[in-house]
């Protein structure tokens, strides 16, 4: 008799634990807690790109292949406008940045291939790719850099870049110079011109 009060005194204490869960879950479904959704549209300008790379005859040089005129330096032993060995010949563009808002890389490079069918003397031209005042190595882009923290002005913006091509004389390649000289060939050599925003490594 005891060991049944004990049994239906342990149901019953099972019955009154699962009915106080139920009632929990009865009254924890009934009631939420206070809630609140925000929702909120965040607004970033993006930096300008309003580069332009502009030919001495005020042409703007594209994606598109455009010429530019190299004008060749006075040498009193060729006639004027005609390249030689150790003649140099000099064209300008213009860089100009206004209004770009990002650091800019700047490239000039001449066409390997195109310069390999000079021959013997494709290595002695030599390409140099000057920026306001300072000359670098042609292949190896030149930072120009923000002026403080606003966008490039009309004022600071503009760079005259100068490529420069040099025939250098060598009295070994003598035999081949000569065979082009005897040909007179118009040299058409392709340069690339490149502008691209600036990002650190």
């Amino acid at each position: 008799m005891e060991n049944t009060e004990k049994r239906s005194g342990t149901r019953r204490g099972i019955f009154i634990a699962l009915a106080l869960v139920l009632l929990v879950y009865i009254i924890g479904s009934t009631y939420t807690r206070y809630n609140i959704k925000g929702e909120a549209t965040a607004t970033i300008q993006v930096a300008k790109w309003a580069v332009a790379i502009t030919a001495d005859d005020g042409t703007t040089l594209s994606s598109t292949t455009q010429p530019i005129t190299f004008t060749v330096q006075s040498n009193t032993n060729v006639v004027s406008g005609k390249i030689a060995p150790a003649v140099t010949a000099v064209a300008e563009v213009e860089l100009d940045l206004t209004g770009t808002e990002v650091a800019v890389d700047f490239d000039a490079v001449i066409d390997d291939d195109a310069i390999e069918n000079l021959g013997a003397s494709a290595d002695k031209l030599t390409f140099t790719v000057e920026v306001d005042g300072t000359v670098y190595t042609s292949g190896t882009s030149q930072t120009i850099a923000l002026v403080g923290d606003s966008a490039f002005t009309a004022s600071n913006g503009k760079k005259t870049v100068t490529l420069t091509l040099t025939w250098e004389n060598d009295d070994e390649n003598n035999v081949d110079d000569t065979t082009m000289g005897e040909a007179a060939p118009t040299l058409i050599i392709p340069v690339t011109l490149t502008a691209k925003q600036h990002i650190d490594a």
